[in-house]
């Protein structure tokens, strides 16, 4: 077992493919994090304060917050990448556990925030998209643009968040789904939506009415948490679990109001998007007939 899983490591880190997909997200994880600083900053008061606007908790929490943000913008055009994604994975880990927010933010989304920022960590994220790539070809300013190779990594840079990150955690909460009697009855995605702590501002009650349509949604989910981590790289099967993830996370996004977590989870998925449809949306067709 130890030599299968050494020779599909080795064999793997030798495929090499574009870092475009890991631009992508890098901008997408720095977007969602910026919204929930300005979600911090505006609330301030009501999360940190022990009594609003009366009882200041720590007068410096804004400045703190001004300063992430800078660095979540740092991360999102990828200027000083490896220091700004250091500053965002650990003001996650600060905020979350050693100031109020400990109190109410201890959910999934933060715990899947600080996750995917120490995968950045060590991603080749400045590689396309970022400041500092631009940085890196104008110290090289006579190099003819059609002798210019795109910079690749090797694909497990993209298996490795997609595996932890993702295959482990639809595959516990499909063992978790298995002892809920709503999922185990295919009302699992609609109980949520239905629930006042959960519910949407969206009026959803059209497709929460239709039981044999909720039912289906439900048992898909199922099945897509238990496979995914098995064949989510399977050449034949990959466009299913990339259809039914979007769909999924979208469905959390617009139905459930928790939509941070349904727009972190689905920023995953720009690491699952074909290498190939990456190119053909965002290099300019003149300059790929050149090149």
């Amino acid at each position: 077992m130890y030599k299968f899983f050494h020779n599909k490591i080795q064999q793997l880190y030798t495929v090499q493919v574009s870092s475009t997909g890991i631009g992508i997200f890098r901008i997408l994880y720095g977007i969602i994090t910026f919204q929930e600083i300005i979600f911090l900053f505006y609330f301030r008061h009501l999360i940190f304060d022990p009594i609003p606007y009366i009882d200041v908790e720590y007068p410096m929490i804004p400045f703190f917050l001004c300063i992430w943000g800078v660095f979540s913008i740092f991360l999102i055009f990828g200027y000083r990448y490896q220091l700004s994604a250091f500053a965002c994975y650990f003001a996650w880990i600060v905020f979350v556990n050693f100031t109020p927010m400990q109190r109410d933010f201890d959910g999934g989304f933060d715990s899947f925030m600080i996750g995917a920022g120490f995968f950045l960590l060590f991603m080749p994220g400045k590689y396309s998209l970022s400041i500092d790539n631009l940085r890196d070809k104008l110290t090289n300013p006579f190099i003819h643009y059609s002798s210019y190779k795109p910079h690749t990594v090797s694909i497990l840079s993209y298996y490795f968040p997609i595996i932890i990150c993702l295959g482990f955690l639809y595959f516990d909460s499909a063992i978790h789904k298995l002892f809920a009697p709503h999922w185990r009855n295919g009302l699992g995605s609609w109980l949520p939506a239905t629930h006042p702590y959960y519910i949407s501002a969206i009026d959803m009650s059209p497709l929460l009415n239709q039981e044999i349509f909720q039912k289906i949604i439900g048992y898909t989910i199922f099945l897509f948490q238990f496979t995914f981590l098995f064949f989510f790289n399977h050449h034949k099967l990959w466009f299913f679990y990339l259809l039914v993830g979007v769909c999924l996370h979208l469905g959390i996004t617009l139905t459930l109001n928790i939509y941070p977590f349904g727009l972190a989870m689905l920023s995953f998925y720009a690491l699952l998007v074909p290498f190939q449809w990456w190119s053909i949306l965002l290099v300019p067709y003149s300059l790929r007939q050149k090149l």
